[in-house]
């Protein structure tokens, strides 16, 4: 089962690659706030990518027609809460201040991105065609269950702590007004994911 979980490593590094509305968040996140909070953030998109992998190796034949029926309208919630994010983070102005990671800041920033990464129920199509292409299938599937899991995990929370660490020992050159500006921009570029996923959902309704 090793050469299983492997593939669950692979499949995690792809799924956390930095990119789309969630990634550019928690790497926001981190350049702001530091990188016990930008990690924390991206477990809970790593726990999601967990969830659904399990889903896609499992019940995807039960649950192919929820997603077909109901993605446009989980997409516009997605879509909503991209758009309040980036405009509070566009228009945020006050001075960056020092951050306490208290347990319940911790709890309320993996909550934010587990929800958001969660309404992405498409990212389960997104496993399967890595799982079709690294060849991940077995005749029992609740054995081969737990090592891609597993492998999931690894490969996502590896991928986000050397992520991490690299933001947020480079923000440390960075002055004050520049990380602002950074965080500006990056509410901007969240609040324009949230509108292209917005009207996608709204033409394909139409």
């Amino acid at each position: 089962m090793i050469l299983t979980t492997l593939k669950g490593v692979i499949t995690g590094l792809i799924l956390s690659l930095p990119f789309g509305p969630v990634g550019i968040y928690c790497m926001e996140k981190t350049m702001i706030e530091g990188q016990k909070k930008g990690y924390i953030s991206a477990l809970g998109m790593v726990t999601i990518d967990i969830f659904y992998g399990l889903i896609a190796l499992l019940f995807i034949t039960n649950v192919e027609d929820f997603i077909v029926k109901y993605e446009s309208w989980l997409q516009i919630l997605v879509a909503i809460f991209l758009l309040f994010i980036g405009w509070k983070k566009f228009e945020k102005r006050e001075k960056i201040k020092k951050i306490e990671c208290t347990p319940s800041g911790m709890i309320k920033d993996y909550f934010t991105t587990f929800f958001l990464a969660l309404a992405n129920i498409s990212g389960i199509f997104t496993i399967l065609v890595i799982f079709t292409t690294l060849q991940v299938h077995s005749e029992e599937p609740s054995i081969v269950a737990p090592f891609i899991a597993t492998g999931i995990f690894l490969g996502g929370a590896t991928e986000w702590f050397i992520t991490t660490y690299i933001i947020a020992n480079f923000t440390k050159v960075l002055h004050e007004e520049r990380l602002i500006k950074i965080s500006q921009i990056s509410g901007g570029i969240i609040f324009a994911f949230g509108i292209l996923i917005l009207a996608k959902c709204i033409l394909k309704i139409l």
